[in-house]
C-alpha cells in the first residue's frame, strides 16, 4: 500500500511539473525543451491565455500585437539581447484616437487581462510614421513593463518610448519600472486618459532612467488626466522633466537635470514632492492653470533662472491659482519664487539666491 501511495505521489508530481512547463513557450531555438515559434507575432497569437513566452536572443523585425493575457520575456540569463526592431518595409500599422491622434507602434498591448513584458529591447531606428510613433503601447490594458530598454523612437518630435492610455470606463493600472527609455524626440513615458476614461488610468512609473534628445519640446514623464506614482526616476536631457496636466499623480523622489523646465504643472490635484532639480539655468518648476490643491513641497531646486514660476503664460490667460508651494529648498537662483496671488507660497528656504521672491508683472 505504501509503495502504491508513493508511486501515486511520484506520478502526481510528474504531472504537476509537466503542467507547469506546459504554459511556457519559446521564440527562437535556444529553448529546445519548449514548443517554439519563429516570430513573436506567431507566438502571441498561438499560445493559450496566461502563457509565458521566452524570447531567445536576436533581432525580431516585426510589429507585435498582443490581444490576450500573457508574459513576454527575454530568456532569463541570456548573454545577449532579444530586440524588437522595425521591419524593413517600415511600420505600417497604427491606431487613431480622438484625444491624441494617430499612433504608429512597434508593440501594441490590447488585451482583456494583464500583460507583462520584461527583459526585452525595443529599437525604433528608422521607424518614423505619421503622427506619433511609440515603442510600447498599452491600450485599455493593465500590466507591467519591467527591465526593458526602449530607444530611438523618433517621429518629427512625436516619438514616444512607452504610451499607456485608456478611453473605456474600466480602471486600468500600468506599471513601468526598472527600465531605460532613451533617445526619443517626444515623450519618454506618457500616461493619458481620454474619451470618457478621464482619471481611470493609474500609471506607476518607478526607478527608471529616462534620457531624451535635449529638444526643447521633449518630455521625460507626462501624466495627462491620469493618476499613479512617479517615483525615484532619473530624468535628463529633455525640454520638460515632468508634465502634469489635469493629473492626480504623486511625483516623488525623482532626480531631474539638463532640462528647460524641471516640471510643468497645469491644473489638477497632483503632488510634486521631494524631487531634486538641477534647472540648468532655466525654470525649475512652472505652474499654470487652476489647481485643486496641487502641492509643490520639499523639493530641492538648484541652478535656475526662476526656481518656481507661476505668473501665467501670456496676456489673456488667468494666472495660476490653487497651488501650495511650501518647504522647498532653493539654491543658486536668479529669482526664487515668482508666483501670482491665490497660491500658498511660504515658508520656503533660499540660499545664494539673488532675489528670493518677486511679484508678477
Amino acid at each position: 500500500m505504501r509503495r502504491l501511495r508513493c508511486a501515486a505521489l511520484v506520478t502526481q508530481a510528474a504531472l504537476f511539473t509537466a503542467s507547469a512547463f506546459a504554459t511556457n513557450y519559446a521564440v527562437g531555438t535556444c529553448q529546445p525543451n519548449l514548443t517554439s515559434y519563429t516570430t513573436i507575432s506567431q507566438a502571441v497569437g498561438s499560445v493559450p491565455s496566461g502563457s509565458v513566452i521566452e524570447v531567445c536572443p536576436g533581432n525580431y523585425s516585426e510589429q507585435v500585437v498582443i490581444t490576450q493575457p500573457l508574459t513576454l520575456e527575454g530568456v532569463p540569463g541570456a548573454t545577449s539581447d532579444a530586440v524588437i526592431t522595425v521591419p524593413a518595409a517600415g511600420l505600417s500599422q497604427s491606431l487613431n484616437f480622438d484625444f491624441i491622434g494617430s499612433v504608429t507602434y512597434q508593440l501594441l498591448v490590447n488585451a482583456t487581462g494583464p500583460v507583462n513584458i520584461t527583459n526585452l529591447a525595443i529599437d525604433g531606428t528608422s521607424g518614423a510614421g505619421r503622427g506619433y510613433v511609440a515603442g510600447i503601447v498599452y491600450q485599455d490594458t493593465a500590466g507591467t513593463v519591467n527591465r526593458v530598454a526602449v530607444h530611438n523612437q523618433t517621429g518629427g518630435g512625436l516619438g514616444i518610448g512607452v504610451l499607456a492610455l485608456t478611453s473605456i470606463g474600466t480602471p486600468q493600472t500600468v506599471t513601468v519600472e526598472n527600465s531605460v527609455v532613451r533617445s526619443f524626440d517626444g515623450v519618454g513615458v506618457f500616461a493619458i486618459s481620454g474619451d470618457g476614461g478621464s482619471g481611470l488610468l493609474t500609471a506607476n512609473i518607478l526607478t527608471n532612467i529616462i534620457n531624451g534628445s535635449a529638444g526643447t519640446n521633449t518630455v521625460g514623464i507626462d501624466y495627462s488626466q491620469a493618476g499613479g506614482t512617479g517615483q525615484s526616476n532619473l530624468i535628463t536631457d529633455a525640454g520638460y522633466g515632468v508634465v502634469l496636466s489635469s493629473a492626480s499623480a504623486t511625483v516623488i523622489g525623482n532626480t531631474i537635470a539638463s532640462t528647460f523646465y524641471g516640471a510643468y504643472i497645469n491644473a489638477g490635484s497632483a503632488a510634486f514632492t521631494s524631487n531634486k532639480i538641477d534647472a540648468n539655468g532655466f525654470y525649475g518648476i512652472y505652474l499654470q492653470g487652476s489647481a485643486s490643491n496641487s502641492t509643490v513641497q520639499a523639493n530641492k531646486i538648484a541652478n535656475s533662472s526662476t526656481a518656481v514660476y507661476g505668473c501665467g503664460m501670456a496676456v489673456g490667460f488667468a494666472p495660476p491659482s490653487g497651488f501650495s508651494v511650501t518647504a522647498n529648498d532653493i539654491t543658486d537662483a536668479s529669482v526664487g519664487l515668482q508666483v501670482a496671488s491665490g497660491n500658498t507660497t511660504s515658508p520656503n528656504a533660499y540660499y545664494v539666491t539673488f532675489t528670493n521672491t518677486s511679484t508678477c508683472p
